[in-house]
Order: C-alpha cells, then structure tokens, then sequence
C-alpha cells in the first residue's frame, strides 16, 4: 500500500525544468568557471562531489571545468534555476545563486 501512495505522489511532482528548455541569453553570459563556477560548486557541491570527498557516487564529480561540462545537464536538473533538490541540507544556495547556475551551464558552462 505504501508503494502505491508513493507511486502516486512522485507521479504529481513537477518534472524538473531541463537545460535544453534554459536558453543562453541573447548577450551570452560574463559567467565563467573562473569568476563564477570553480566558486559555486566549491562551495555548494564539491563537500560530496569532489575525488578528495565521499558521498556521491563515484561517477559524479566536479573538480575540473571538463567534469563539470561533462555532467553539465545533471547538474542543471538537480541545482539550478528552480531546480533545487541538491545540495541536500540547509545552506542551500540563495535562489540569484542558482539562477546564474542556470545562467553560465545554459551558455555552456564557459
């Protein structure tokens, strides 16, 4: 019974918005892994997605900008924008945080 009630309430939750339905604004983005990214995933991702740290599955780190583009629209569908299921916990990143997440990954993660 309680498979079917959680069946159920996944099945009502709103699909979390893709990267491919984020459009790079007209003017690109100043956002970059350097001024903007490298920063962002240090603080809000790498405590569990870094080679150095346990908690993630092992295929799903982020030290590197390759790594990062790489796993670029997980990384969209789980943190940016009004995706907000990861990082777990209460020092989630503010929601402008998450926008220019949205932002640079939607450019390419430049």
């Amino acid at each position: 019974m309680r498979a079917a009630i959680l069946v159920v309430l996944v099945g009502c939750a709103d699909a979390p918005m893709e990267l491919e339905d984020m459009p790079c604004p007209t003017s690109g983005t100043a956002l970059t892994y350097e001024s903007f990214g490298q920063a962002f995933l240090g603080e809000h991702c790498n405590e569990c997605h870094s080679n150095s740290k346990a908690g993630a599955p092992s295929g799903y780190k982020f030290d590197t900008h390759d790594q990062v583009q790489k796993h670029a629209s997980r990384i969209f569908i789980r943190a940016a924008g009004p995706n907000v299921t990861m990082p777990p916990g209460p020092d989630d990143p503010p929601e402008s945080a998450r926008d220019q997440l949205a932002e640079w990954l939607a450019c390419g993660a430049p």
